[in-house]
């Protein structure tokens, strides 16, 4: 008996032909899939999906909206000790972004009270005859299509998912377009899911002060999600865009360890695959082909490697006003990011759709290495300021009239170059050489080690 319901948020969540639905406190939130993916699980597969998505969607919302708990109509979900692992390694960067203590978000995370009230635990897998198949997590960005790149040259049939967030109000418009584009084009598998339950991340939406919370799980979360279209393709492989940068931590006050994108470290999509070869008997496995790259040699080997589907770059959250007509807000963090990469590597931004010169003083609280106080997310942490230096650095260097690249010169790490034998000239062939080098990364499948690298090798060395 709870001593007041009051404080307990209420978790429904059941399945039809459609999909599932999730109910909090009442309001229904739907994920819908297509008949033929859906129809073919077994029921049991359904129940452990929708154990696991009403848990994982809800979890954190106790912390945030400040109850006690969670009271679920559902069963207590099989993994549900992977999904509190991957919240707690997540919470010391987003008590960082919100400016909250950690040891007060882990304290009242840890002491949620949640009761599962729908029966016994659904404990299920199932193995198949895997064909060279793989799921794409897909989101158009450089990593996601470098990787579509990569299946199709190493002889692998590329599913592309898209999971479509309801906060990313213009997002489904463009991406829907660029997959319809890329069909046409290359003949790809594609499917877009409406994720109704992704509002509950949305602060003003539901009704809290915005959070960073909530994001810990989501790769685990897609990955059941993903679920159908794994067992009705018999898909072999399930791979995300996890670069090279999403294992590096950042400095914590409190002392704690902190990864700003814990959720698609390599340690975590290790356990993922852990986790995929439980549900589907070794059938399947979770990696990264992108894993060995950093972020600006992501931008490289895609575009010098891959025009043709370069161009149909797309990493924004097309949340700001702008986006409703362009693929690229101009007004994010994350587009100024991407456009250094791609105007100090030498391309065209204008190819992928940019259609503002991102390199101006109106751009440059943007931008992290000029301590730009618009930043969010992995921009705000630090994390990738030196990679965004050695960015901006080198279109300065191609671009020694423009304005805004000169008086970024005047504080950049690099200043001071004068020659080859120079001090910053070595800084800067150093930093080159670490980042256009692929490194070492254990979370990819073994047998398509020695053939990824030998092409980012090739294309990195041009």
């Amino acid at each position: 008996m709870l001593a007041n319901k009051d404080d307990y948020l209420s978790v429904e969540a059941d399945y039809d032909c459609r999909g599932l639905e999730i109910r909090l406190n009442g309001n229904a939130y739907k994920v819908d899939y297509p008949a033929e993916v859906w129809e073919s699980l077994h029921d049991d597969a359904k129940k452990m999906i929708v154990d696991h998505v009403a848990f994982m969607s809800t979890n954190y919302l106790p912390v945030v909206l400040d109850k006690k708990g969670v009271v679920y109509g559902t069963r207590q979900p099989m993994l549900e000790s992977f999904a509190f692992e991957s919240t707690v390694f997540d919470i010391p960067s987003c008590a960082q972004l919100d400016g909250r203590s950690t040891m007060d978000y882990l304290r009242r995370y840890y002491n949620s009270d949640f009761r599962f009230e729908g029966g016994e635990t659904v404990v299920w897998g199932k193995k198949y005859r895997p064909r060279n198949k793989a799921i794409v997590s897909f989101t158009s960005g450089k990593e996601s299509l470098l990787t579509l790149a990569l299946c199709r040259e190493l002889g692998i049939e590329p599913i592309l998912v898209n999971v479509v967030e309801p906060s990313n109000i213009y997002e489904e418009k463009h991406r829907r377009r660029l997959l319809e584009e890329m069909e046409a084009e290359f003949g790809v598998e594609w499917y877009m899911v409406r994720h109704e339950p992704g509002v509950f991340h949305d602060g003003h939406k539901m009704g809290y002060k915005p959070s960073s919370l909530g994001w810990g799980t989501q790769l685990l979360y897609y990955l059941f999600l993903y679920l159908p279209f794994i067992f009705h393709s018999r898909a072999r492989y399930v791979f995300f865009g996890n670069e090279n940068s999403c294992d590096k931590e950042a400095p914590h006050p409190e002392g704690f360890r902190t990864n700003y994108c814990f959720d698609q470290s390599s340690r975590w999509t290790l356990q993922m695959d852990n986790a995929a070869r439980m549900l589907t008997g070794g059938s399947a496995r979770v990696g990264s082909l992108v894993g060995p790259l950093n972020e600006i040699a992501v931008t490289k080997v895609l575009h010098e490697g891959y025009p043709d589907l370069a161009k149909y770059q797309m990493s924004c959250f097309c949340e700001d006003p702008p986006a409703e007509e362009h693929r690229w807000c101009c007004t994010c963090s994350k587009c100024a990011r991407t456009y250094a990469f791609i105007r100090g590597l030498g391309y065209d931004p204008t190819v992928v759709g940019f259609w503002k010169d991102v390199f101006t003083e109106e751009h440059a609280n943007l931008f992290s290495a000029l301590g730009g106080e618009k930043t969010f997310g992995f921009d705000k942490s630090g994390l990738g300021r030196e990679e965004q230096e050695l960015a901006l650095y080198m279109a300065a260097q191609r671009e020694p009239d423009n304005l805004f690249l000169r008086k970024y010169m005047k504080t950049s790490m690099y200043n001071g170059i004068a020659g080859e034998g120079g001090a910053g000239n070595e800084r800067f062939h150093r930093d080159y050489e670490a980042y256009m080098t692929p490194q070492p990364y254990e979370a990819m499948p073994d047998e398509l080690r020695d053939r990824v690298y030998a092409i980012y090798r090739g294309i990195l060395s041009r």
